[in-house]
């Protein structure tokens, strides 16, 4: 592991501040200091199919940078690909206490790394997608004081948080980015009780129907048989593992990974989706959802009529 350099070992105190009690603004010299080994932070909160477009931009962005402030190469590069900076969660520590935090493992790597000199100095593309929370805002500045090492964006005016003015805009700036996350979130939460409420599905197209694109919401022949295949296996005594198994060896691609897991099965038949109803906040709906988003009953009632042709069973549809 590389040891961290202290704050005085390549540049001199002046004579007349030696041993003193003189304030000085080191921001100046510090800024100057070029990383030989620096880290590059790429976040973007939403991807649903994975592409990476986004966090791919930043990184052009990031270089763009480096190359002009005549930094080294980056050593690491940290990126958080449809990852949230603003919502918490839950943690049991291991002594029991209980805290409610935002998990970003790569940021937090990065504050570790900086830490110990692993890193000495950092690119991120823009505040508001280094932190959303003034905890993890307050965590990053408390190393930069430590080691004294550059941490600098790639846009908006090139803030760099060794300086103490671009510290104090930046807690200012993560405040109001904290309160437009917390306006957005009620307003969309308060959107989808209303639809539920009113039995229109929300959110993400699931498995089964086209997600984009002009055909957005029609059935997919092929990911309906699978949907289809999933209920009548699990109907027939076969589990969640069992079924993702078979399906891996038969190299059916599973919605949105590599592999099928047992997860993702059993997630699919918990889903509220293909028993036509809609759920908000962990609660379903007891009626069926209604035919005003265009989609929702299409999938259940194709599973429904399916399973009931093969299985000859007692199933019922949802009432309309």
């Amino acid at each position: 592991m590389t040891t961290a350099m202290t704050v005085w070992e390549d540049f001199d105190v002046p004579a007349h501040a030696r041993g003193g009690q003189v304030t000085l603004n080191l921001y100046d010299h510090l800024a100057a200091y070029a990383p030989k080994r620096p880290g590059a932070y790429l976040r973007i909160s939403s991807d649903r199919f994975g592409l990476e477009a986004g966090v791919d931009r930043q990184l052009e962005d990031a270089e763009d940078s480096r190359s002009r402030l005549r930094w080294g190469p980056f050593a690491k590069i940290y990126r958080e690909n449809d990852t949230s900076a603003f919502k918490k969660r839950k943690v049991v520590k291991p002594d029991g206490a209980i805290d409610w935090m935002v998990l970003r493992p790569e940021f937090r790597q990065l504050l570790a790394d900086l830490a110990h000199g692993v890193i000495d100095g950092v690119i991120f593309y823009d505040l508001d997608r280094l932190v959303r929370q003034p905890r993890d805002l307050e965590d990053l500045i408390d190393i930069v004081e430590y080691v004294k090492r550059p941490v600098t964006g790639a846009t908006g005016g090139r803030m760099n948080l060794i300086n103490d003015s671009d510290r104090h805009m930046a807690r200012m700036m993560c405040v109001m980015a904290l309160k437009s996350s917390e306006d957005t979130a009620r307003r969309v939460a308060r959107q989808h009780l209303s639809a539920a409420q009113n039995g229109i599905a929300q959110g993400r197209i699931a498995y089964g129907w086209v997600r984009k694109g002009e055909h957005k919401g029609q059935l997919v022949p092929d990911e309906t048989d699978v949907v289809v295949r999933i209920f009548q296996d699990f109907m027939s005594g076969e589990s969640a593992y069992s079924i993702a198994k078979a399906f891996n060896t038969e190299g059916i691609k599973p919605p949105a990974a590599r592999t099928w897991s047992s997860t993702m099965v059993a997630k699919m038949l918990r889903n509220p989706r293909y028993a036509g109803m809609v759920s908000y906040s962990g609660k379903h709906r007891v009626q069926a959802a209604t035919a005003g988003d265009g989609w929702s009953l299409k999938q259940v009632e194709e599973v429904l009529r399916r399973l009931l042709d093969t299985q000859g069973s007692t199933v019922t549809q949802p009432d309309r």
